[in-house]
């Protein structure tokens, strides 16, 4: 066990009695002097600022901390949160906000299918129009749908061309400033999506061939025309839907179609990550109050190594949470819950914090991130933000911040 970790340990000891006392720290042992009773905030205060000192972690990275009283509208803890960090996936908490100020709890993620020409004895004389959406949670369902929608208007055969109109975004298949060796790991951000997955073209023409529908053996890409054109069917899905995947379980796929949602509302044909940025950062600007000049946006997951936000935007994004309730009930109940769900089902396991952790998790290479809320034992609300960039071990800097919680949770 390294010794800011058994560090931390016996200031647990120390909570759990109740008490703090002033104390010389050598390595691992405690020297004290004299007992001085303490409330849990000033407990948790003097403890964390003794082993944030002590601690091998701090000393050989990066680290940006920042609790906040929601109750109280009062920080109880600061120490690095202006640092401009790497936010990791807790990226995907600035994207999730973003979304629902910009599009609404409402809003809908639409994919169509149109038909241009005319029907004569079974035969469409004329073209297929497939627009995309970048709709992750396209699935089987929704291309039987689809497949239904040509089979009742009584086509049998596609004497024509297949189009599909992918202006929703560009033609960039990762996101900007994504390390050229995740193309293996990561699903391409293409607005064409079947299972949140490439092969879309491929399933329609496989359920074409199962209904007996002749069509073209290929298709291109092209826009959807503005006149003469038939509605066939359209499948949507609901924000929450996007939402629940994206933080539940920290989907990559999910967060870059709901940051290109966001770009979409320039109307511009292939916007770029650029247009999306904009946006962020002039919400950023214009809701959060804060200086946009500070931070980088570019993308929606938190891949890009040229992201960069700091603990103090993170909370006061929470916090703006927090007092826009339209947006709470939508963005809260999406967030992991500590020992429960989602990306923190396996940690904060511990009584007292088991249940009580909402927040979204973030790890890539060299950085651990942890964002969210939780209630203290007096029974006020925190939100809270943890930046780690430059460690040696996700595993070690996960238990610290966990510890770290539990301390702050525990009566």
């Amino acid at each position: 066990m390294s010794s800011y970790c058994r560090l931390l340990f016996l200031c647990l000891a120390f909570v759990s009695a109740g008490c703090f006392a002033q104390s010389e720290i050598y390595g691992d042992s405690i020297a004290t002097d004299t007992v001085v009773p303490l409330n849990w905030l000033e407990r948790f205060q003097k403890g964390a600022d003794s082993i944030i000192i002590h601690s091998n972690l701090c000393q050989t990275s990066q680290v940006g901390i920042y609790f906040y009283d929601l109750t109280a509208d009062s920080a109880i803890f600061d120490y690095g949160s202006r640092q401009m960090m790497r936010p990791a996936s807790v990226m995907k908490t600035l994207t999730a906000v973003a979304g629902l100020h910009y599009l609404g709890s409402d809003y809908q993620y639409k994919t169509g299918l149109y038909y241009k020409g005319t029907i004569q004895d079974s035969t469409l004389l004329g073209d297929i129009y497939i627009v995309a959406g970048y709709d992750p949670c396209f699935n089987g369902k929704d291309m039987l749908t689809f497949c239904d929608g040509i089979k009742h208007l009584g086509i049998n055969r596609i004497d024509g061309n297949i189009y599909t109109d992918v202006s929703f975004k560009d033609t960039d298949t990762m996101g900007f400033g994504w390390l050229w060796n995740w193309k293996d790991d990561e699903k391409p951000t293409i607005p064409l999506l079947f299972d949140a997955d490439d092969g879309f073209m491929d399933k329609f023409f496989e359920l074409l061939d199962v209904d007996s529908i002749a069509h073209p053996c290929s298709y291109s890409n092209g826009f959807l025309p503005q006149d003469s054109m038939t509605l066939i069917a359209e499948c949507r899905h609901t924000i929450d839907e996007v939402l629940l995947t994206m933080l539940k379980k920290s989907n990559n796929q999910y967060a870059e179609s709901l940051f290109f949602q966001i770009g979409a509302l320039s109307k511009k044909k292939y916007p770029s990550y650029a247009i999306a940025s904009e946006y962020v950062l002039n919400f950023i600007q214009n809701e959060l109050q804060e200086d946009a000049d500070l931070y980088n946006v570019s993308d929606g997951s938190g891949l890009s190594v040229y992201d960069c936000l700091s603990p103090r935007l993170v909370v006061k994004l929470l916090r703006y949470v927090y007092n826009h309730r339209k947006i709470y009930n939508h963005f809260y109940p999406c967030l992991p819950i500590g020992g429960e769900d989602g990306t923190l089902a396996s940690r904060l396991k511990s009584p007292y914090v088991k249940g009580n952790v909402h927040a979204k998790t973030g790890s890539v290479k060299r950085v651990v991130t942890l964002a969210g809320y939780c209630t203290a034992p007096n029974g006020h609300e925190i939100a809270f933000a943890l930046f780690h960039n430059g460690i040696y071990s996700p595993r070690l800097t996960r238990d610290w911040d966990d510890r770290l919680l539990e301390w702050l949770l525990t009566p």
